[in-house]
């Protein structure tokens, strides 16, 4: 919980790599910055050769003005974020990965007033295991949330103030020369009052040579229903049990490698809009993002 939680990756398949070209397509940041919590979607069952990497540094604005269930107390939420995301390979099987966000809030309740808070939310630390590779990859992912960057007293504070613990496992298989599939299923642990929760993704990937890719996906939370309710003037996007599921749809483009360069920029587009959920806000946006591989 979240956003989280949205990236490019370059995979190789042992089989395919003789006959075809390498294809490269894109996995998220986590959630990404989605919504105006923060949350990584750790997509992509794909690890990192040992050595290299994936950043993307990236800002995204959403904005609700409805919400999952009843609430006749809100109005309006708008969330404009900055986020950085990084995936390092430390052996050709383990990547590790980091993600870290800077938030500009702002709630109004019924009656018009507004509460805000910007700064630093949740820093988000993790890896990824490979444990089968071939047509088929299959991945396990450990993550951790740090809430040690906020106030979780603040009029409006930028997460829950609690540590979550995240376990997924993540499947990807390609299709070329028609793109790759992804699933993944995990579960997350978060300490005290918030609910624990169940993680799904599914996603499709495709790329047109070198440059041109595009990726959509669906991001959901379900809530196992064991936190407790959350007070009045709370983040909304930060409530304590809570349903959603997110539309994500991106469009990237890697620039070719400068000469003598062994880093490859590029940029990506991405909207993403809530499509169902219970006891959270239902809005939408946009983000664009500088990636770099190397």
């Amino acid at each position: 919980m979240s956003t989280l939680s949205t990236h490019q990756t370059e995979f190789k398949n042992s089989e395919l790599k003789k006959n075809h070209v390498v294809n490269r397509t894109a996995k998220l940041l986590g959630v990404l910055c989605l919504s105006a919590s923060a949350q990584t979607a750790l997509a992509g069952a794909w690890t990192a050769a040992e050595g290299t990497g994936y950043n993307k540094l990236a800002y995204s604005d959403y904005q609700a003005t409805d919400f999952f269930g009843p609430n006749d107390n809100f109005d309006e939420f708008k969330g404009r974020n900055i986020s950085f995301y990084a995936e390092h390979g430390i052996r050709d099987d383990v990547t590790l990965i980091a993600n870290i966000l800077y938030q500009d809030l702002e709630q109004t309740d019924a009656a018009g007033n507004k509460t805000d808070g910007s700064g630093f939310s949740d820093v988000e630390l993790g890896f990824r295991k490979r444990l089968i590779d071939g047509p088929t990859v299959v991945s396990a992912s450990f993550l951790v949330k740090l809430p040690y960057l906020y106030d979780e007293d603040d009029e409006l504070p930028r997460g829950n103030g609690q540590t979550d613990y995240e376990a997924r496992l993540s499947l990807g298989r390609s299709l070329y020369p028609y793109g790759y599939v992804g699933v993944e299923a995990g579960y997350r642990l978060r300490d005290e009052d918030p609910s624990d929760e169940y993680r799904y993704l599914v996603e499709y990937g495709i790329s047109f040579g070198n440059n041109l890719y595009f990726r959509t996906k669906l991001d959901g939370t379900e809530s196992v229903n064991n936190g407790e309710t959350i007070s009045d003037g709370s983040n909304l996007s930060a409530t304590n049990e809570f349903d959603l599921g997110k539309f994500e749809f991106t469009v990237g483009w890697a620039f070719d490698k400068r000469p003598g360069s062994d880093s490859k920029w590029g940029i990506e587009a991405t909207y993403n809009d809530d499509v169902y959920g219970d006891n959270t806000l239902n809005g939408g946006g946009f983000q664009i993002g500088l990636t770099r591989e190397y």
